[in-house]
C-alpha cells in the first residue's frame, strides 16, 4: 500500500487501557449473547403459528409420492413424518392429508379434536374440519381464511376447501387445480434433489482434489493486516455489540411508521454493516477502495469458478454433518424458524426483493469481509493455518447464536475459510455464501 492510499497509521492501542476495555466489551458481549439465547429459547417453547417449512416439504413428498404412477405412501412413511415433525400445525396438516388418503379410523370428531392445535387459529381449524368431515355447520369466511393461512395455503388447505365446496358440487375443480399445483412443486423438489445430488458428487471430486494437492501453495496469500492483535479484538467486539444495537436503533427509527416495520431487518443490517466497514477501515488506516483491493485481488473469472467448486463442497459436507448430527441430537426446532416467520410477514415484490438483496447480497459481503477477509488472516498470523481455519469457522457458527444450527454453520464456515485460503480472494467465499443464503431464501419463499 502506498503512502497516498493510507489515511493514517494502523491502530495499535496501548495495553494499559486496551486490555481493560477488551475485558469490559467481552463481558458486555457475553451478556448480550446470553440474553439473546434466553429470549430465543423462550420463543422456541412457543409453538409456531403456522405450518413449518419441514411440514410443507413433507406435504409435497407424501402426497406427491401417492399421486405418481406405480408409487404410494405407506403407513411407515406417515408414521416417520409424524415422528419427525414437531410443530402442532404440522400435525394438523398431516391429519387433514390422512383424512383424504387414509382411513383415520373411528369417528371424525375424535381425530379432529386430537389434531386441533391449541391457541390462536385452533378453534377456526376445528370448525372448518367439523364442517368438512363431520357434517357440522358451514364455517364463516373468516374461519376458512384463517385456517388456510395456518395450513400454509397449500394442498391440505385446498382439500379442506374442496370438501366444503362438495356441498355445491364444485369441489372437484379445486381438487384438480390443487393436484396440478402440488405436482408442479413436486417437480421443483425433484429438480432441487437432482441439483443437490449433482453438487454433492462434484463436491466429492473437489474434496479429493484438495486433499491430493494440499501441499501446493495457495493461488494467492491471505490478506496482510497491520493493526495489532488488541486492535483486532476491539474491532470484533465492537462489531458484535453494534450488530445487536443496530436492531434496536432500526426499531426506534421505524416506530412512528408501523407500516414500514418490514424494513427493520434490512435497515438494521445496513446500519451495522456500514458501521463495521467504517470501523475496519479506520482501524487499519485505509480507504474502502484500498480495503477491497487488498481482500479481493486476482482475476474475477477464476475466483468465481472456484466459488462454484467450493459451493459444491459445502453442499456435500453440510449434508454429511446434518445427517450425522440428526442421529445424535434431533433438533426440536428448525434453525430457519426466524427466517420463515420473517418471510411470511412480507407481502409484495418490493419487500421480498429488498429482503433477498439483504440476505443474499449485503449479508454475505459483510460477513465474508469480517470473518474470511479479516479474522482468518489475523488468526493465521499467530496460529497454524488449520487452527486459524477451525477457529474462524467456530466463531462464525457461534456468532449466529443458534445452538441447533452450530454444526451446520460451523461446517459452512470451514468451507468458506478453505475457499478464502485456496483462492486468496474474498470473491470466492462471497459467491459461496451468497448462493447458500439465496438458495435457502428461495426455498423458504417457495414452500413456506
Amino acid at each position: 500500500m502506498s503512502e497516498s492510499e493510507a489515511l493514517g497509521p494502523p491502530w495499535k492501542p496501548h495495553r494499559s487501557w486496551a486490555d481493560p476495555l477488551i475485558t469490559l466489551l467481552a463481558i458486555l458481549a457475553l451478556m448480550v449473547a446470553g440474553s439473546t439465547l434466553s429470549a430465543r429459547r423462550e420463543a422456541s417453547r412457543r409453538p409456531a403459528e403456522q405450518v413449518s417449512l419441514q411440514g410443507r416439504l413433507a406435504e409435497v413428498a407424501l402426497v406427491g409420492r401417492s399421486l405418481l404412477p406405480g408409487l404410494g405412501t405407506g403407513t411407515s412413511e406417515w408414521n416417520r413424518a409424524e415422528s419427525q415433525l414437531k410443530e402442532p400445525w404440522d400435525h394438523a396438516l398431516l391429519a387433514v392429508l390422512k383424512a383424504e388418503g387414509l382411513d383415520q379410523g373411528g369417528e371424525a370428531r375424535a381425530w379432529i379434536d386430537q389434531a386441533t392445535p391449541a391457541g390462536p387459529g385452533g378453534p377456526a381449524f376445528r370448525r372448518v374440519c367439523l364442517a368438512a368431515y363431520a357434517a357440522g355447520p358451514a364455517p364463516s369466511g373468516a374461519d376458512l381464511v384463517e385456517t388456510r393461512r395456518r395450513l400454509g395455503k397449500g394442498y391440505a388447505a385446498d382439500l379442506l376447501e374442496a370438501r366444503l365446496l362438495d356441498r355445491e358440487g364444485r369441489g372437484e375443480a379445486l381438487r384438480l387445480r390443487a393436484r396440478n399445483a402440488l405436482m408442479t412443486r413436486l417437480a421443483g423438489l425433484g429438480l432441487l434433489g437432482l441439483l443437490v445430488l449433482g453438487a454433492g458428487t462434484a463436491g466429492l471430486i473437489v474434496g479429493v482434489y484438495l486433499v491430493g494437492t494440499r501441499r501446493r501453495p495457495p493461488l494467492l496469500p491471505l490478506p496482510a493486516w497491520s493493526l495489532s492483535g488488541r486492535a483486532a479484538a476491539l474491532v470484533l467486539l465492537g462489531w458484535f455489540l453494534t450488530f445487536y444495537l443496530s436492531s434496536h436503533l432500526a426499531g426506534l427509527l421505524l416506530l412512528p411508521r408501523p407500516g414500514l416495520r418490514w424494513l427493520a431487518g434490512p435497515l438494521s443490517y445496513a446500519l451495522h454493516a456500514a458501521a463495521g466497514v467504517a470501523l475496519l477501515c479506520w482501524a487499519e488506516g485505509i480507504s474502502f477502495n484500498s480495503l477491497w483491493r487488498r481482500v479481493a485481488p486476482g482475476r474475477i473469472g477464476r475466483d468465481l469458478g472456484w466459488g462454484l467448486a467450493f459451493l459444491s463442497l459445502a453442499v456435500l459436507l453440510v449434508m454429511v454433518v446434518a445427517l450425522a448430527t440428526a442421529w445424535v441430537v434431533p433438533p426440536d426446532q428448525s434453525p430457519q424458524r426466524d427466517l420463515q416467520e420473517l418471510l411470511r410477514g412480507l407481502s409484495g415484490w418490493g419487500p421480498s426483493l429488498l429482503m433477498f438483496l439483504t440476505v443474499a447480497g449485503l449479508a454475505p459481503f459483510f460477513e465474508e469481509l469480517l470473518f474470511r477477509g479479516f479474522l482468518l488472516p489475523v488468526l493465521a498470523r499467530r496460529l497454524p493455518t488449520a487452527l486459524a481455519l477451525a477457529g474462524s469457522a467456530l466463531i462464525f457458527g457461534a456468532i449466529h447464536l443458534q445452538p441447533a444450527g452450530l454444526p451446520v454453520l460451523g461446517t459452512l464456515g470451514l468451507v468458506l475459510g478453505l475457499a478464502m485460503r485456496h483462492s486468496g480472494s474474498l470473491r470466492t467465499p462471497m459467491l459461496v455464501h451468497a448462493c447458500w443464503n439465496g438458495g435457502l431464501f428461495l426455498l423458504i419463499r417457495a414452500f413456506a
